[in-house]
């Protein structure tokens, strides 16, 4: 099985990380409620004149979303490299190799990047200079880690799942870990007696009261909802009885209201999305929005500007999805290839890459995108795949591609 939630969202409960500077994007969505929304006021008129301001080689596929912090932008590629670069000259600050594959974001806290690798490995290390502060290793069979480091409180939480293709087949996970240490403060199976499955691809959405929740994979394949401080289990909502047809829920969940109305919403490789009570799972409504397929439907994250939710579709219909709260259409943008990048959001405006992850991966755009009518405003031919999440920091967009470029754009 494949993990682009990876590759591969409401009102925010409380400030986070990310809305302390404009220029920032500190980790994968851009902040806990994993909204996507950036915290400056690029928009529209912005967007229109963004051009490439630079680009590096990280020597692999780079998958995940880069992350800004203290003018660096920071990211990871499948060749097993951690790169920091100058957010404005796209100078090399510093780069650690040997790594293992890295699909998933970094995670800015503390004066530490934190990312996770398929070799079940979680790494930290100093934000300023690339040395190496902890790493930990995940128990179990080959275990990988696709999903995003979260951090709250002082604790890195991360998830494990297996190897791409589920080979081996092993026990999903939750752990926390301690920021400065990386000593393991606790650590759960999600599936009775530890058995293989129920892998975790998707990144911790946590809300203002502690509450956690991830996507998992086959058998159960739907929402998990646990306490953050101590990984208690809350509740399960399965999607629909896998049945065999490894059709998980891949992409990271987010947040929308507050309070007894607070919902988690996420869609699923089947093509269906589900808005779910966050209090106790019960489904609140459904839409199917395409054909799904494993791997393929609503994998990408979705994106939610405080009244509509922005879903990127992996299987035809491709393209981008814009929903009302409630789950009504309100436009869609079809796109001539899959679209695995989870969106970001401006002021107006859903920045998104599109591009496939088998056949032909030698096209690719990155798309700005009006989100009053879903008017494309801008775009930009990556002649590559682009299933990297888009970041915003302040006026420049930061994105991967599959041909291991990383691609800083400039709206001035």
């Amino acid at each position: 099985m494949l993990s682009l939630c990876c590759v591969l969202l409401v009102a925010c409960q409380a400030a986070s990380p990310a809305a302390s500077s404009s220029g920032a994007w500190l980790m994968y969505r851009g902040d806990l409620q994993r909204d996507g929304r950036a915290s400056s006021s690029f928009g529209v008129a912005a967007a229109r004149h963004l051009h490439l301001a630079w680009q590096l080689d990280l020597g692999g596929p780079v998958d995940g979303s880069p992350a800004v912090a203290g003018g660096l932008v920071l990211a990871g590629s499948e060749a097993g490299q951690l790169t920091a670069v100058d957010l404005r000259s796209g100078r090399l600050a510093w780069r650690v190799t040997g790594l293992g594959a890295i699909t998933d974001s970094p995670a800015v806290a503390g004066g530490l990047v934190l990312v996770g690798t398929l070799e079940g490995r979680v790494v930290a290390l100093d934000t300023g200079s690339g040395h190496q502060a902890w790493t930990w290793h995940a128990p179990g069979d080959q275990p990988a880690i696709w999903s995003s480091p979260a951090v709250w409180h002082g604790q890195v939480l991360v998830a494990t799942a297996s190897q791409y293709g589920d080979s081996p087949l092993t026990a999903g996970r939750l752990a926390a870990l301690d920021l400065n240490t990386g000593r393991q403060l606790w650590i759960e199976c999600l599936r009775a007696g530890c058995a293989p499955g129920d892998g975790v691809w998707s990144t911790p959405a946590i809300d203002s009261a502690g509450r956690a929740f991830v996507g998992v994979g086959n058998p159960d394949d739907g929402v998990v909802a646990f306490e953050a401080s101590t990984g208690r289990i809350l509740w399960r909502h399965s999607f629909y009885a896998d049945l065999g047809r490894d059709l998980d829920v891949g992409a990271t969940p987010v947040l929308t209201g507050q309070g007894p109305v607070e919902s988690v919403d996420v869609g699923s490789t089947a093509g269906i999305f589900e808005s779910l009570n966050a209090l106790g799972g019960t489904q609140v409504w459904s839409r199917t929005l395409d054909a799904g397929t494993a791997v393929h439907g609503l994998i990408g994250s979705p994106a939610f500007d405080g009244s509509a939710l922005y879903v990127p579709s992996a299987s035809p219909p491709y393209g981008l999805i814009s929903l009302t709260a409630l789950g009504a259409r309100r436009w869609s943008v079809t796109t001539s290839q899959p679209v695995y990048s989870s969106p970001a959001l401006g002021a107006g405006l859903v920045v998104v890459g599109t591009g496939a992850v088998f056949g032909d991966r030698s096209a690719g755009e990155l798309l700005a995108i009006r989100t009053s009518d879903g008017s494309i405003v801008w775009r930009s031919d990556a002649g590559s795949a682009v299933n990297s999440s888009p970041a915003i920091a302040g006026d420049m967009v930061l994105v991967g591609d599959y041909a291991g470029k990383l691609l800083a754009f400039a709206a001035r």
